[in-house]
C-alpha cells in the first residue's frame, strides 16, 4: 500500500520535529565528548582532503606492509572514501574538529530517521506506524551510537535505505530511473563502507523474486546492477594514485575478512554471536523490542498479501548483514537491521493502539499518547540521558570538555617533542600542529614501539592496551578522574631514555 506524499505531509512536521530532538539532544556532546572507536582513524581524513586533496591519517606513519595502515599518512585506502569527503563538506562549513566530523555522522543519520518513516508508509501506508518506527529508531542505540561517531556506518546505512525506499515504491518492478537511482544509492552505500553489500544484495535479491515474468526481472536486476557498479567506479581515480597502497591496505582488509565464509561454515555460531553482541549493545529491553518487532512483521505480512515486500526485507535485511560480517565486533554495523526492526515495532505499536481502543475504550487520541508514552519510556534507558544530565551538570569543567582537556594535556609536553598520544586525542594533537604518533601497539594497524617519541599519554584504553607492552617511561601526572566514566582521563609519561625502534622502517 502506496500513501501519497500529499497524505503524508502533514507528519512531515512531527518527523521533523523528531529530527530537531535529536540535535538538541546530543549536539553538544559531538563537540564534548573526545573520540571513541575507530574515530582517531575516521574522524581525520575529510580535513586532510581539505588540505591536500586525499584522505590520510597523519599521525601513523606506519612502514610495515604487513599493516592495514601502511603508508596511511600518504593515502588512505583501508576503507572507501565516500563518508570522508562528506566530512569534507560538513568541514568547510562548520571548520576544523571531531564535532564536525560527527555532524556529518548525525545529518546522515536524519537522513536515515526520514527513510525510515518513508519506507513504512510505502509498506503500510500508515501514518502512525511511520511515526512510531521513526521514535523507535531515534532513541535506539544501535542508531545513537553511529550516527554520533566519526564512523562512515551512519552514511552507508542512510545510502542503503535509500537504495531500498527507491527500488520499493512501486508496487510492481520499478522504472528504469527508479532502478537506476537505486543502485546509484546502492552504490554510495559500497562506497562509503564496505557493508553497502548488504542493501546492494537485498535490492538485487528482491528484483530477482518479485512477482514479474523472468525476463523483466532479470532486465531489472542488470539494471540496478551496472548502476551499483558505475556508482562504485567513482573510487578508481584515487586508486589509481596509489594502487600498491590500495593493494596492500584495502586487500589486506579483505584478506583478513572471512565473515560469509565463517557464516556459511559455522551458521549456528555466528548467530550465537551476534545475538550476544545484540543483547549487550542495544540493552534488553531494546533487544527484546527488536525481536518482538521482527516477528510481528512476520505475522502482519502473513495477514496482508501486499506486505510481501515487507516481510521479504525486514527478515533478509539483518540476516544478510549477519551472513557478512560474520564474527566481526564493530556495532556500528547494526544500524541497518535496526531501521528494518523499527518498521515492526512500528507495525506492533498500531496493533496496540487498536487493541486499546477495542479492548478498554480508549479513544484515539489517549490511546496514542499511551502508546507513544509507553515506546519513549522503554527507550529511555541507554538513549543518552545520563551522559548529557552530566556533562550539563559539568559544563564549566574542563575534564568534560574534550578540546579544553587536550589543551591541559599540551601545556605539559614540550611544543617540539615528538608525543604518542592515545587515539582518544591524538586528533587534538594534530590540529595544534604538534609533532604526534597515534599511541597504537595492534600490529595489524600499527606498532607505535617502531618509532621514536619522548613523552607518552594514554587515556582508559591505552592504559590497559598499550601501557604494558612500553618499557622505560616514567609516570609524570594524571588528569580527569579515573572513576567516573563520564569525565575524561589521561596520564603523562616521559620516555626515560631514546629507544631504537623495534622494527618499520
Amino acid at each position: 500500500m502506496v500513501v501519497s506524499l500529499k497524505q503524508s505531509g502533514s507528519w512531515n512536521g512531527r518527523v521533523a520535529l523528531l529530527m530537531m530532538v535529536l540535535f538538541a539532544w546530543r549536539l553538544p556532546l559531538l563537540y564534548r565528548q573526545s573520540p571513541g572507536q575507530d574515530e582517531d582513524f575516521y574522524g581525520v581524513p575529510g580535513m586532510t582532503i581539505l588540505r591536500g586533496g586525499l584522505p590520510q591519517i597523519p599521525y601513523i606513519p606506519s612502514r610495515d606492509p604487513t599493516t592495514i595502515y601502511y603508508m596511511a599518512d600518504v593515502a588512505m585506502y583501508t576503507l572507501p572514501p565516500l563518508a570522508f569527503f562528506w566530512q569534507a563538506a560538513v568541514h568547510l562549513l562548520l571548520g576544523d574538529g571531531i564535532g564536525p566530523a560527527r555532524v556529518a555522522s548525525a545529518l546522515a543519520g536524519l537522513g536515515a530517521l526520514l527513510l525510515v518513516n518513508r519506507l513504512v508508509l510505502v509498506w503500510t501506508g500508515d501514518r502512525y506506524t511511520a511515526f512510531w518506527a521513526a521514535i523507535f529508531y531515534v532513541m535506539c542505540r544501535a542508531f545513537y551510537f553511529p550516527a554520533t561517531t566519526a564512523r562512515p556506518d551512519m552514511l552507508a546505512t542512510t545510502m542503503g535505505l535509500a537504495a531500498l525506499w527507491t527500488a520499493s515504491r512501486q508496487p510492481t518492478i520499478a522504472t528504469r530511473r527508479e532502478l537506476v537511482a537505486s543502485g546509484f544509492f546502492a552504490g554510495l552505500s559500497t562506497l562509503a563502507h564496505p557493508m553497502g553489500i548488504v542493501p546492494c544484495a537485498q535490492v538485487g535479491l528482491w528484483l530477482l523474486t518479485r512477482q514479474a515474468p523472468w525476463r523483466s526481472r532479470a532486465v531489472a536486476a542488470l539494471v540496478f546492477s551496472a548502476a551499483v557498479l558505475g556508482t562504485a567506479a567513482l573510487w578508481l581515480p584515487l586508486i589509481v594514485l596509489h594502487p600498491d597502497l590500495f593493494q596492500i591496505q584495502f586487500g589486506g582488509v579483505v584478506r583478513r575478512g572471512d565473515g560469509l565464509v565463517r557464516s556459511l561454515t559455522a551458521p549456528c555460531s555466528v548467530l550465537d554471536f551476534h545475538a550476544r553482541m545484540i543483547w549487550e549493545h542495544a540493552n534488553p529491553i531494546q533487544a527484546t523490542l527488536c525481536a518482538l518487532g521482527v516477528a510481528w512483521a512476520a505475522y502482519y505480512a502473513r495477514r496482508n498479501a501486499d506486505s510481501r515486500g515487507l516481510l521479504f526485507h525486514v527478515l533478509v535485511g539483518p540476516l544478510l548483514l549477519i551472513a557478512f560480517m560474520g564474527r566481526h565486533p564493530t556495532k556500528g554495523y547494526y544500524a541497518y537491521p535496526a531501521a528494518l526492526a523499527s518498521v515492526g515495532v512500528g507495525l506492533l505499536a498500531s496493533a496496540i493502539d487498536r487493541w486499546a481502543a477495542r479492548a478498554i475504550r480508549l479513544p484515539h487520541p489517549c490511546g496514542r499518547l499511551l502508546v507513544t508514552g509507553v515506546l519513549v519510556l522503554a527507550m529511555l534507558p541507554g538513549a543518552g540521558l545520563q551522559t548529557l544530565i552530566a556533562h550539563l551538570r559539568n559544563w564549566d569543567n574542563p575534564h568534560y570538555d574534550a578540546d579544553r582537556f587536550a589543551r591541559q594535556l599540551m601545556a605539559d609536553v614540550p611544543a617540539q617533542r615528538v608525543a604518542a598520544v592515545d587515539g582518544y586525542y591524538a586528533l587534538y594533537f594534530w590540529l595544534a600542529g604538534r609533532p604526534v604518533v597515534d599511541a597504537i601497539v595492534i600490529p595489524l594497524y600499527f606498532d607505535v614501539r617502531t618509532t621514536r617519541f619522548d613523552y607518552l599519554i594514554l587515556g582508559r584504553i591505552g592504559l590497559e592496551q598499550v601501557k604494558p607492552h612500553v618499557e622505560s617511561i616514567e609516570f609524570i601526572r594524571s588528569y580527569g578522574d579515573r572513576s567516573d566514566p563520564f569525565s575524561h582521563y589521561a596520564e603523562l609519561y616521559r620516555v626515560r631514555e631514546q629507544r631504537a625502534p623495534t622494527g618499520g622502517d
